[in-house]
């Protein structure tokens, strides 16, 4: 194993589907990260700001900046909590559910281009590893890393 060769895969991997969700939802004017937590909030439906950021590891600043455009462009609606009157909660709006099979399938899509000519059972074997990797990063202690460097 090279890690210095291999860590540039992980890059590429994220620089290409940066530069696939631009091409592919320009036409619904969404951008990388709109289409980002749009995909997240189909999944967490009526959970709020902070919750998003949290699961997305993301400055709360600019989850209400994107959160804010989604809004505009008619695609989220902001509900008031039954529970807590001052907390907002994020909900697909009907525009949202609309497009949400093409959303998904243009993800789907990148996907099944990106693991062409692999078995399901590597590619969910991938998968697998990917999201422990991703769990134990975002758990990660990055003053105790470097200190153990």
């Amino acid at each position: 194993m090279n890690i210095r060769h291999d860590a540039s895969f992980f890059g590429i991997l994220n620089r290409q589907l940066h530069n696939y969700i631009n091409v592919a939802f320009k036409a619904l004017d969404l951008d990388y990260w709109e289409c980002i937590f749009i995909v997240n909030l189909y999944e967490n439906e009526g959970i709020n700001q902070e919750r998003l950021s949290s699961i997305l590891l993301m400055d709360k600043s600019i989850t209400a900046k994107t959160i804010n455009l989604l809004v505009k462009k008619g695609f989220v609606i902001r509900k008031v909590c039954e529970t807590d009157k001052r907390a907002k909660n994020l909900y697909i709006s009907d525009k949202g559910k609309e497009h949400k099979e093409h959303i998904i399938s243009l993800i789907e899509n990148w996907f099944d281009y990106i693991s062409g000519g692999i078995d399901k059972e590597t590619q969910e074997f991938v998968l697998n590893k990917l999201r422990i990797m991703a769990e134990r990063a975002r758990d990660a202690d990055f003053d105790e890393l470097v200190s153990n460097s």
